[in-house]
């Protein structure tokens, strides 16, 4: 498999799971690779429900994949709200793979806790998530030689930084991922989740379908492009033609909304909407992820109004975290 296909198959994998279908329960954790340093792999432990009075990181956390993670994981609180905490821990690996090249993982899993079991589901889901990420990357690291790593362990980092926005809870997943070349792919994913239901909102329930008719991908294109800059600014900006066109470089069959499945969506607080496009999607990779923050107000007819009201919704403010040990 060349370069180019490892880093697509992997950040698309990245990208791509939301539209996923998932089972509630709460999966098997990667398997340790044949030649990690790392110990025997123990059994999965079923999710238990916390109680709403417990003040231990180990119920606020209770899916946290403790069998992907050597020495057994530490659980960081995050911040508490009035109906829901978020933590963290996190998921290593380190080793040699078939073809000697040297590898290293270090991602963070973020946890929910929530006297709804339905956060149970999405916390598997999240977990599944990251077991797939750290599967796909070590299948990569199998397929190529030492030759390809040029004096480089591949690496695959990935960080989430969690928001409350209004009734929803809003995972932004950085990092990057190389396996080989010049330089590796970067890591760009945006988790929005109804805190009513926990379930995670797909780009359908961000967005009307009149969106994705030829009116509406073209007005959102046109509010996009002026909006957009990438990473490193100057002249990393574009226009609408080029967002209509399917990007930079095309491919297949393209339609006025096609640019929308190359796009991830985050809601910000302040009635805000933040729209990425991956590196070489408009501009050069050296422009980095081209992204633009919309407001809301200017979406009518575009965004779902549903997914606006919670979004803005006025809600008890977030409160910092309780001390704990253990």
């Amino acid at each position: 498999m060349t370069l180019v296909l490892v880093v697509a198959v992997i950040v698309a994998g990245l990208a791509g799971y939301l539209a996923r279908q998932w089972d509630a329960g709460a999966p098997d954790s990667a398997t340790p690779h044949a030649s990690a340093t790392s110990r025997t792999r123990a059994r999965p432990t079923a999710i238990p429900s916390p109680s709403t009075t417990s003040d231990k990181p180990s119920a606020w956390c209770a899916a946290a994949p403790n069998v992907v993670t050597v020495p057994p994981p530490k659980v960081e609180l995050l911040f508490s709200t009035a109906t829901w905490r978020s933590c963290t821990t996190k998921v290593t690996r380190s080793g040699a793979g078939k073809g000697g090249i040297q590898y290293k993982v270090d991602a963070t899993l973020p946890v929910f806790w929530s006297a709804n079991p339905a956060v149970d589901a999405l916390n598997s889901e999240i977990r599944s998530r990251i077991d797939d990420d750290v599967k796909g990357f070590l299948a990569a690291v199998d397929e190529s030689t030492s030759d390809a790593a040029q004096d480089a362990a591949f690496t695959l980092s990935e960080q989430p930084r969690i928001n409350q926005v209004g009734r929803l809870a809003v995972i932004q997943f950085t990092g990057q991922v190389y396996v080989g070349g010049s330089h590796g792919g970067v890591i760009d994913n945006w988790i929005n989740i109804d805190t009513d239901t926990w379930t995670i909102l797909g780009k359908d329930q961000i967005l009307l379908p009149a969106a994705r008719q030829t009116a509406g991908a073209t007005r959102l294109a046109r509010l996009i492009a002026p909006k957009i800059r990438g990473m490193n600014g100057g002249s990393c900006t574009t226009d609408a033609e080029t967002l209509l066109a399917g990007g930079q470089t095309p491919e297949g069959t393209v339609t006025p909304s096609s640019y929308q499945k190359n796009m991830e969506m985050g809601l910000q607080f302040g009635g805000q909407l933040v729209v990425d496009f991956p590196p070489y999607y408009l501009f050069a990779y050296g422009c980095g992820i081209g992204s633009a923050t919309l407001e809301l107000r200017d979406l009518s007819g575009l965004i779902n109004p549903d997914t606006a009201a919670l979004a803005t919704a006025t809600v008890t403010p977030e409160v910092p975290p309780s001390p704990f040990s253990g």
